[in-house]
């Protein structure tokens, strides 16, 4: 009797896991990025790109030692903020999001 009692406390946590990765996630996780999300993206990676123009503009007058800093700062916002206004732009130029009713936008629609 014993036996049965491992069996079942092993075997619940297990359920209660499965049943929180399957239904619970997706409820509260959207399937897509939306236009207003990828908007935003975009304005964002405007201004992380804005800030390493300022970064560039003040780097003649940093001393030494900041400007290894600096440069690693300048180095890292581009590629970043490049990186997420390419992708979120190709994203919205392609359609490639969820509209406001939760489904994709297709190409081929009209």
């Amino acid at each position: 009797m014993d036996e049965n009692i491992t069996e079942k406390e092993s075997a619940e946590p297990s359920d209660v896991q499965q049943a929180s990765d399957g239904e619970g996630g997706k409820e509260n996780k959207k399937g897509g990025d939306t236009k207003i999300g990828l908007t935003l993206r975009i304005l964002v990676s405007a201004y992380v790109l804005y800030l390493a123009y300022g970064l560039i503009e003040g780097f003649g007058e940093t001393a030494g030692n900041d400007r290894i800093f600096i440069a690693i700062a300048i180095v890292v916002f581009i590629a970043a903020g490049g990186a997420i206004l390419i992708l979120s732009a190709k994203k919205l130029i392609r359609k490639e999001y969820v509209d406001a009713d939760g489904q994709a936008e297709d190409n081929e629609k009209r």
